[in-house]
């Protein structure tokens, strides 16, 4: 009898494997892109098996910076001078896409160096952010770039450039992470170059580790190169609207009652 018996301790095992590799073959399968206008597509891909709580999709602009216009606002250049959500930034912009810019004070300002169009909103460096976002350059070359901190100085760069948005490495072009592991979970909003020099804008539906999520798009199918994070938790948030598309994503895996965050700083997606 002892000859018959299945084995469903191992049996479960297997399964459990397979299960496993099918979810992480499924976070990284490649994905679709939809263009929305000329140089800029969008798409999504899940993020399994590092996502913690809420959905593990994650959504992607992939945007080409010689036909794709970035520009960085804050609100301390606005008539009103208060935060807007991002889908009053948008209409007021008349932008194709919105998402949140880097960290703040309570006060609103802004953690690092901010430029927007040209004026500085913030002239001081925040010693520990170790990126930037830039556009608009003041002389030839790419239109927009994630810039490595550690290899160039933001008090030269931010003379180049007419838009620019401090915050934090993720990961570098050597494919190590630049954050810590650690157990906080949140929203999370990433700008990234890909090989062919395009950015690369992530914003997850659910949350994730900041070491993980740089594991994530580190690891996944689109070629980027190194990246930079953005703010998280309930500022993590994008808005896409084109004729015949719209997408939204507000972090509200948390609480689906509270809505979209004002966001005091945004960086806008338009086309030249």
């Amino acid at each position: 009898m002892a000859r018959g018996r299945v084995p469903v301790g191992r049996i479960a095992v297997v399964v459990a494997l397979v299960v496993a590799a099918y979810a992480i073959v499924r976070g990284t399968a490649a994905p679709r892109w939809k263009t929305l206008q000329p140089g800029l597509e969008f798409g999504t891909f899940r993020g399994e098996p590092y996502c913690r709580r809420g959905s593990s999709q994650i959504a992607l602009l992939r945007l080409d910076p010689g036909k794709v216009e970035l520009r960085v606002f804050h609100c301390s250049l606005q008539p009103d001078h208060r935060p807007l959500t991002p889908l009053e930034w948008q209409r007021r912009l008349g932008a194709t896409a919105v998402f949140n810019a880097g960290q703040y004070y309570p006060d609103l300002s802004y953690m690092g160096v901010l430029v927007c169009g040209g004026k500085v909103v913030s002239s001081r460096a925040h010693p520990g952010f170790r990126a930037a976002l830039v556009a608009s350059p003041a002389t030839g070359g790419p239109a927009a770039r994630v810039l490595d901190l550690e290899r160039t100085s933001i008090e030269s760069e931010r003379l180049r450039w007419r838009e620019v948005a401090q915050s934090f490495m993720l990961f570098d072009r050597d494919g190590s992470p630049r954050v810590r592991r650690s157990e906080q979970v949140a929203n999370r909003t990433a700008v990234a170059e890909d090989r062919r020099g395009r950015i690369v804008v992530a914003t997850t539906e659910g949350g994730y580790t900041l070491w993980e999520f740089a594991r994530v798009l580190e690891r996944s199918p689109l070629g980027l190169t190194h990246a930079m994070s953005m703010d998280g938790g309930r500022e993590a948030e994008l808005c896409v609207r084109t004729e015949g598309f719209r997408y939204a994503s507000f972090a509200r895996w948390e609480d689906a009652e509270q809505g979209a965050a004002p966001l005091p700083a945004v960086v806008a997606v338009s086309g030249r």
